[in-house]
């Protein structure tokens, strides 16, 4: 019980700092976040387009492929820097909420 008190006496800026990624992480967990949301965007986008029959008809066969093509291409340019610009804003952000030890 005496946990509760404690936690009590915690202030917001105490608790965002505890939930912010260690520094040596937040550069690569800022990465595959963008790699993810990359992802994500190629595979909405694609669903507004309707499938030509070049990959097969089959959908699961063609979905799976668009898969992998999506997450293929989303890792390329995150490998090669080619991003949105997401992950150094993320890391950045982080970087400022986490806390300063002296």
């Amino acid at each position: 019980m005496s946990a509760l008190p404690a936690l009590a006496q915690v202030s917001p800026q105490e608790m965002v700092a505890q939930s912010v990624p260690s520094a040596p992480g937040n550069a690569q967990a800022a990465k595959q976040f963008e790699g993810m949301l990359m992802a994500f965007v190629f595979q909405q986008m694609r669903e507004t387009v309707q499938p030509s029959g070049l990959f097969g008809d089959d959908g699961n066969a063609r979905s799976t492929y668009e898969y992998l093509l999506d997450q293929a291409v989303s890792s390329s340019a995150m490998d090669a820097g080619k991003g949105w610009g997401l992950s150094q804003q993320l890391q950045a952000k982080w970087d400022a909420a986490a806390p300063r030890h002296s």
